[in-house]
């Protein structure tokens, strides 16, 4: 994959978290009721347990969880990442079927682990990197090795803790597809037109 690319993806992803914005909006035939009730087949509740490889109970490819009207997936993986992409959606009445609209993110423990660093990262590395930048403006300063760790360091810290998550989803796109399809395939969902892609909820299994 060209670097642009990468670029393009990562900053597409700040943009829809930013704007809170809608990644998916289906239609389906059947009632939400039949929806969620389609998608609960298809699943294994992800409840962790010691005696998986993947980590979570049962041997279906997509996991999940469901609750009300709304319903979280994310693909099963035998490897370690914690960025993985997780659709969040509702189920909704939309005529005579139902309207499924989604949005992609991580998991609310992994968010709050990267908020936990970068917030570390400023605290301890904000004042670093000033005191070295002034001592960088000193004519008087000789220019060594520790000073440059203190330049490059904080930042390149800050850095990690933004481009990570990005970074860890991109390297899962291939699970989004598979999501999407059994979404498809479970619901015979077609696209719906809508006026906004702009999302004004956010999910209770977050």
């Amino acid at each position: 994959m060209a670097w642009a690319e990468i670029g393009a993806g990562i900053l597409s992803v700040f943009l829809k978290r930013i704007m809170k914005s809608l990644d998916l909006v289906l239609h389906s035939d059947y009632s939400p009721g039949e929806c969620l009730a389609k998608l609960t087949e298809q699943i294994d509740v992800d409840r962790l347990t010691l005696f998986s490889f993947s980590g979570y109970q049962g041997k279906k490819p997509i996991l999940g969880r469901i609750a009300g009207n709304e319903f979280r997936l994310h693909k099963r993986r035998y490897w370690h990442n914690s960025f993985g992409p997780v659709l969040y959606g509702r189920v909704t009445n939309d005529g005579h079927g139902a309207a499924i609209e989604a949005y992609w993110d991580v998991l609310r423990a992994t968010r709050i682990s990267m908020r936990i660093w970068l917030l570390f990262a400023a605290l301890i590395g904000t004042p670093m990197f000033l005191r070295c930048v002034m001592q960088l403006l000193d004519p008087k300063t000789h220019v060594t090795g520790e000073l440059w760790v203190g330049l490059i360091v904080p930042p390149a810290m800050i850095l990690f803790g933004l481009l990570l998550p990005e970074l860890g989803a991109l390297l899962s796109f291939h699970e989004r597809k598979q999501v999407l399809e059994m979404l498809h395939r479970v619901l015979v969902g077609g696209p719906k037109p809508v006026a906004s892609w702009q999302r004004n909820w956010r999910s209770v299994l977050d």
